[in-house]
């Protein structure tokens, strides 16, 4: 493998031993390319495209196949999303590869903030906790920040793994608490 870096993983020219600390430049459609050989090799028939927001780098997924990514809330897509940031970046800094496909994500975004807003209300009215299905890392943050300045409520995620719940619970009277592990 050459500085040229010809090995097509998205990544900038000369890359490959760079500095951890340092972020790495990536082109969006070396990513969309990569993007579309993985989908392509699990025989998947759908189209790529990418392009730079900000501080992120956005791949939308489109075509014949592209239900089968969305299928269990998203996980096909989380994993693709997984590998295209491992992949390219290898464990240095750069944009975040972000991975969507029709708005799906906007979507699931919105779908578990309004399950958090009625479950804390749910606590709220009964005074009791509730616990939600296992979430991922950011669907977690999501839930956290959609509930961090409502009065009388902390949230707290629970378990081992990648996959774990959120309590919603009512606020301890002296301090929330909130984020912390332990019982109410």
């Amino acid at each position: 493998m050459t500085a040229d870096d010809e090995r097509g993983d998205g990544t900038a020219e000369g890359s490959g031993g760079a500095d951890p600390e340092k972020e790495t430049l990536v082109d969006p459609e070396r990513v969309r390319e990569l993007a579309d050989r993985l989908l392509r090799g699990l025989g998947l028939e759908v189209e790529t495209s990418a392009r730079e927001e900000g501080e992120l780098i956005q791949v939308d997924v489109s075509g014949a196949d592209r239900e089968y990514l969305l299928d269990r809330r998203g996980e096909a897509l989380n994993a693709v999303q997984y590998l295209l940031n491992r992949i390219v970046y290898r464990g240095r800094k750069g944009k975040k590869i972000h991975v969507d496909s029709a708005g799906f994500r906007r979507m699931r975004e919105e779908e578990i903030e309004e399950i958090a807003r009625r479950t804390a209300e749910k606590v709220l009215a009964s005074g009791e906790e509730c616990v939600l299905s296992p979430l991922n890392p950011y669907e977690r943050r999501l839930v956290h920040l959609a509930l961090r300045d409502d009065e009388g409520i902390e949230t707290c995620s629970l378990g081992d793994g990648f996959l774990k719940r959120v309590a919603i619970r009512p606020a301890k009277k002296q301090g929330s608490g909130r984020g912390e592990r332990g019982t109410a």
